[in-house]
């Protein structure tokens, strides 16, 4: 089997007189401990796991909306100095102040102006983080944008089709001439006009009750929609076009 034969060849290894090396040989006995603590490792994530379904979808909501309200109680914000240190404290705290905070830097940076590019460094970040603090973060976000954007948008089936930015995504969709002269330039305005849905409350949001989040989820789709639309760009092929556009979001 494939554990016998890891087993097998860290053993070998370890008897050979050309590794000199006590780190390597540390991590080869590392992964042979791992190959016999499957259980072991499964019951020690057990007390460190949270579980979020949908019978608890409107206690979710309704966490979110407190933290809003934190949030904008807050006058005072951490700097980056702070928040490293309180990154870093995290394992020396209580399971539910660790929660806390990841719930606080999650939500601050959601909401922060730059939403776009912290949402690609927020997954960078918890991408490596441990498997609790991650899973909860994600289950959260899925919830989140369920509930607050994507029913919202679906509810609102007249609002498709008629900006300016929506035919412009249809005239392009339909029409390889000019989608064929597109340039970075064009896109770069619809990428900051994306910013913009980050410094401005979304009215139908407020309208349905819903709490103020800080930003226009509904309005920025549609910018999203026609960059998911603009498959040429500077008359390069489908992959080009895609990394000037991630690395316009990026930006």
């Amino acid at each position: 089997t494939l554990q016998q034969l890891i087993s097998d060849t860290m053993v070998r290894w370890a008897q050979e007189s050309v590794i000199e090396d006590p780190e390597l040989v540390r991590a080869m006995f590392v992964l042979l401990h791992r190959q016999y603590d499957g259980i072991g490792g499964l019951v020690r994530a057990l007390p460190k796991t949270y579980t979020i379904n949908s019978v608890s979808v409107e206690d979710t909501i309704n966490l979110l909306a407190s933290l809003g309200q934190i949030r904008s109680l807050l006058s005072v914000r951490m700097g980056k100095e702070e928040e490293k240190l309180m990154i870093r404290g995290l394992g020396f705290m209580p399971v539910g102040v660790r929660a806390s905070v990841c719930f606080y830097l999650l939500l601050r940076k959601s909401l922060s102006q730059r939403w776009w590019q912290t949402a690609v460094v927020f997954y960078v970040i918890f991408a490596a983080s441990a498997g609790r603090i991650k899973k909860l973060c994600l289950i959260i976000l899925a919830i989140y944008w369920k509930t607050a954007v994507l029913a919202l948008v679906s509810t609102s089936p007249s609002m498709r089709g008629s900006t300016p930015l929506d035919v412009a995504a249809a005239s392009v969709m339909d029409n390889n001439e000019l989608a064929l002269a597109l340039r970075e330039p064009d896109l770069e305005k619809v990428v900051r006009y994306l910013a913009g849905c980050g410094l401005q409350s979304c009215p139908l949001l407020i309208s349905k009750g819903y709490p103020d989040i800080g930003w226009n989820p509904v309005e920025g789709e549609r910018y999203l929609d026609f960059l998911r639309f603009a498959v040429f760009c500077n008359g390069e092929s489908v992959e080009e076009n895609a990394n000037v556009v991630v690395r316009l979001l990026i930006r």
